[in-house]
């Protein structure tokens, strides 16, 4: 089998990296596009296993990246003719739409519900749409439900395991005794008209720094300088081990905020925009706290530094999480090689569990 992936976030090599690791295991090809954005350059020279190809970088103008976004059409085209894949695997699936008109079958992976634009341009053009059960949206007859979240693909317990010697590389850290604050760029298409913690982000630091050490977590160049000293120097491959050491995060990734909560670590969202996982995580486990306005989420987050929740809730929230959801890898690799005809997995070599870095 062979497998072209064409990721552009860092997220997406998160989302696919244990599956590469089976499917090289067991003898498939698997190639996978990436881009020049973020850590995203990083994560694929750390994940030795992961053959890979940076196709594009994000520019200045990655707000309306139309340049970058005929170079990634042209490279996925170009790559189903050269690699002759199988079929294509995408997260949102912006730049598959040239595999099917090749006549490769995209399979595309979404959670975000408010992409609207994206699923209009890219949906039309899969095969099959995997979504979580609790994405709020309709896709049709494309759509595939699942019991899982994104972030379950790599943290699920049976892929990962904290490591806390991360601690060694962040001054005073120990566990239970920080803060993580991840900020956004918001320089893509999708961020237009949406914001986070915008002017409320020194008040913030302020109340953060008056209660123990704080790292920020910047995506791209949205660190102001003035906070630099406070930026996390640990690995782009060890992020999640600093995560899962965390008191509390505060983030304007979804993601970010949906890693903690498979971590069962509590977070704070603040972002314009909603998800249905993450309403998921907050009203059935409680470990998530969503805000659309960075003045209601600052009270919320003075409260958990005052009067944090206990480890035993914690991690009851998520035992009940993980009970609840299924080692999105494994359904990954059960889709494709359902829509490709592969053999049962029990014919193949045993998969590879146990912690990944």
């Amino acid at each position: 089998m062979r497998l072209l992936i064409e990721t552009h976030h860092p997220a997406h090599v998160h989302f696919f990296k244990h599956a590469i690791r089976e499917w090289r295991e067991r003898g498939d090809e698997v190639l996978v596009l990436g881009r020049d954005r973020d850590v995203m350059r990083r994560l694929l020279e750390a994940y030795s296993w992961i053959p890979h190809r940076i196709v594009t970088s994000a520019g200045r103008t990655n707000r309306f990246p139309l340049v970058e976004m005929l170079q990634r059409q042209l490279h996925v085209a170009s790559a189903v003719l050269r690699f002759r894949p199988d079929a294509v695997l995408s997260l949102m699936g912006s730049y598959t739409q040239s595999a099917t008109l090749l006549g490769k079958p995209n399979v595309i992976f979404t959670d975000s519900e408010f992409q609207h634009f994206n699923h209009r341009i890219a949906h039309p053009f899969a095969r099959v749409i995997l979504t979580p059960e609790c994405f709020s949206k309709d896709l049709g007859q494309k759509q595939r439900r699942y019991r899982g979240y994104h972030e379950l693909a790599f943290l699920h317990p049976t892929r990962f395991e904290p490591d806390p010697s991360v601690l060694q590389h962040m001054p005073e850290a120990e566990p239970g005794n920080y803060v993580v604050l991840r900020i956004s760029a918001w320089d893509t298409l999708h961020d237009v008209g949406e914001h986070g913690l915008g002017p409320h982000l020194d008040e913030l630091l302020e109340m953060l720094q008056a209660q123990g050490p704080v790292f920020i977590v910047p995506e791209g160049d949205s660190l102001p300088a003035r906070w630099e000293h406070l930026r996390l120097q640990v690995p782009a491959e060890r992020f999640h081990d600093a995560l899962a050491h965390a008191s509390l995060v505060v983030t304007e990734g979804a993601s970010t905020a949906s890693e903690c909560a498979c971590l069962g670590v509590p977070s704070v969202y603040v972002n314009s925009t909603r998800r249905g996982y993450l309403d998921e995580q907050e009203q059935r486990y409680g470990l998530v706290h969503n805000f659309t306005s960075a003045r209601e989420a600052l009270p919320r987050v003075r409260q958990l530094l005052a009067q944090p929740p206990s480890s035993a809730t914690l991690a009851e929230a998520r035992q009940r999480l993980l009970d609840e959801h299924i080692d999105v890898t494994r359904h990954v690799i059960d889709q494709v090689d359902e829509l490709l005809g592969a053999p049962s997995r029990d014919k193949r070599r045993p998969p590879h569990e146990g912690r990944a870095t």
